[in-house]
């Protein structure tokens, strides 16, 4: 997907939602790059942090498809957060055809994996043990898709239908710890 210039990382359907973590959090990854050259990547717990606090326009995608569109934040069809594990989400799924084809997929087993594709921010490099690279993104820039794969790069990274909603907006619980954390910073009690 070159013409995001992003990378591409790793969802599950219950009625007409599907959930999972798009995105895990310290669990190393064996990528190779637009260049060929292989590395180990990793998410830290503060990856997606300002760019979650800036109300992100994000899509749900099948296999990071344009053109098999599900969600979006931007009409609230999309709700994303973040928790202990990663990069979570909430889709509500439209009546399409290939949305219905993808509740089969996921109901049926056939289709677990998750992904979502960025636009790197901060990232930290240092040596794995195996000699080759390990790069930790400390920040995300961007997110442009969260997607339900057939082939996710994180092992973790999953989906599956729901049909209760999301309890209460996903960012709603992200602002208030990242408020409180903000403060504590400054010395500030609450």
């Amino acid at each position: 997907m070159e013409r995001f210039a992003a990378e591409l990382r790793s969802a599950t359907v219950d009625g007409g939602r599907l959930v999972g973590h798009a995105a895990v959090f310290n669990r190393a990854a064996r990528v190779t790059d637009r260049k060929g050259v292989a590395h180990w990547e990793r998410l830290a717990p503060t990856a997606f942090d300002a760019v979650l606090s800036s109300d992100p326009d994000v899509r749900a995608l099948i296999n990071h498809d344009p053109n098999l569109l599900l969600a979006r934040t931007a009409n609230g069809t999309l709700k994303l957060d973040v928790d202990d594990d990663g990069l979570i989400f909430d889709a509500d799924l439209p009546d399409t055809s290939y949305a219905r084809d993808l509740r089969e997929l996921v109901a049926g087993g056939l289709l677990t994996g998750a992904s979502f594709a960025f636009v790197p921010g901060r990232v930290e490099r240092s040596p794995a043990p195996d000699g080759l690279e390990l790069r930790t993104h400390v920040e995300v820039d961007r997110v442009l898709d969260v997607s339900a794969v057939t082939y996710p790069a994180y092992a973790g990274a999953g989906v599956e239908l729901r049909a209760v909603t999301f309890p209460a907006h996903p960012l709603r619980r992200y602002r208030t710890r990242l408020i409180l954390a903000r403060a504590a910073q400054k010395g500030i009690r609450p």
